[in-house]
């Protein structure tokens, strides 16, 4: 009779975990599978997610350079000033490019009084005016306070025994709280010497037309005080610091006197803000003309913006990126650079009815990026071609049209009426079927 030889219980439980182990491992083979895939359109939701956003950004900054009208970017103007200590100016698109000459022999300034110098520890005022309710009127634009319209009124009470300084702080505090008085009129209180102390009023505009005037209409306090706008103010006397025919700024601009009430206007020239700053007896040079640092940077957002789409479409296009092998936007790459680069035609830049961006200093380099290479022949451009420059991006086939038609059919979002929309949300639609599938 033959000897059976019998296993041990582990051996044969060895073979039977091994058995297990590659049976599952044929079994999870579909789902590996479906892993992948799930990874590779992960990646791909990314791609198209992030490359709509580079075009949205591109078409909007192309947008940017067609406005017609003051909000094209090409209408932009400057102005420049031979003494920025005596004037600078600002221009908007009205402005009319113009050389003009200015001297300025006074600046405007904000009407001030001031009480009588009172010591702050005594009892001087209370003493003479009496204890209880007082009532002053104060006018912020030069108008009488006994009968003008605008006056307001302000009330203080007065308590025997209040120092002088008490008094002052609770009128300049009841001037400051007005609602009406606060936004025209600053009221403070100044220790002039370590123990006296002024009320000074102020107003908040320059020029006569906002001069401070202040009239008692209940009790005398402000007589006490000595504060008064009829009379100017000398050593420690109350009254006005600036007189009438100080308050106002005067100028010659081009040869002609002007007077203003504010240091800044924008109703002496078309289109033009001048800021005064300081005297000169010396004309000083204010020249108005193209934007051309403006216009520039508007440009060059635009280029940025270009370089940026084109860089991520070149790289997610190549051989063995999410978007490699897909016709749709791999031709995308080189439409792009066909709009950028194309003749653009009326618009005249040098000789002949139509011109290339080339011909205003941008430059191609070899992988379709683009930028300013000659900024000569850009501010040339923009100094004699002005119209020209603005067509070769914002004409009807400027380069900032054609992209922004190109772009549209890839951009646009989904319209649910029609329930169609861009390509880019047509493919994002694609993906999120297949990853739910």
């Amino acid at each position: 009779m033959g000897i059976t030889e019998v296993l041990p219980a582990s051996v044969f439980q060895l073979n039977v975990d091994v058995f297990v182990a590659s049976a599952m491992a044929v079994e999870r083979q579909p789902l590996s599978g479906l892993n992948a895939s799930q990874r590779s359109l992960s990646v791909r939701t990314a791609t198209f997610t992030d490359l709509k956003s580079a075009l949205s950004t591109l078409r909007s900054k192309a947008q940017a350079l067609t406005q017609a009208g003051s909000l094209s970017p090409f209408q932009a103007k400057a102005v420049s000033s031979s003494s920025a200590t005596v004037a600078t100016a600002t221009a908007s698109p009205s402005a009319l490019p113009a050389v003009h000459t200015l001297s300025v022999s006074q600046l405007a300034k904000l009407s001030t009084i001031v009480s009588q110098q009172l010591t702050g520890s005594a009892t001087d005022v209370v003493t003479a005016e009496g204890a209880g309710a007082k009532s002053v009127k104060v006018t912020y634009d030069g108008t009488d306070p006994a009968t003008s319209g605008t006056a307001v009124t302000v009330n203080v009470t007065l308590t025997a025994g209040d120092t002088d300084s008490t008094i002052l702080t609770n009128l300049a505090t009841a001037i400051n709280n007005d609602s009406t008085l606060g936004a025209k009129v600053s009221a403070s209180v100044v220790g002039d010497t370590a123990t006296t102390a002024r009320l000074v009023l102020t107003s908040k505009q320059t020029g006569q037309a906002n001069k401070v005037r202040v009239a008692d209409t209940t009790g005398t306090l402000l007589s006490k005080l000595g504060l008064s706008g009829e009379s100017a103010s000398v050593g420690t006397g109350g009254g006005f610091l600036f007189a009438d025919n100080l308050l106002d700024a005067t100028f010659k601009l081009d040869g002609l006197a002007i007077t203003r009430s504010s240091n800044s206007g924008s109703d002496v020239l078309t289109g033009v803000t001048i800021n005064l700053l300081g005297l000169s007896t010396l004309d000083v040079t204010l020249t108005a003309s193209a934007d051309k640092t403006s216009m520039k940077a508007s440009v060059q957002e635009f280029l940025d913006a270009y370089n940026k789409a084109l860089k991520f479409l070149r790289e997610r296009t190549l051989s063995g990126s999410s978007l490699a092998g897909d016709m749709t936007y791999g031709s995308l790459v080189s439409n792009l650079r066909s709009d950028a680069g194309g003749k653009v035609s009326s618009a005249q830049i040098g000789i002949g009815d139509s011109a290339l961006l080339a011909d205003v200093g941008i430059t191609a380099a070899k992988d379709g990026t683009l930028s300013i290479g000659d900024t000569t022949k850009f501010g040339s451009a923009a100094d004699t071609k002005l119209s020209g420059l603005t067509d070769l991006f914002a004409s009807a086939n400027g380069v900032a049209t054609r992209l922004i038609t190109r772009l549209d059919e890839f951009v646009n979002s989904l319209n649910v009426s029609t329930n169609r929309g861009g390509i880019i949300d047509g493919s994002l639609s694609t993906v999120t079927s297949r990853v739910n599938n």
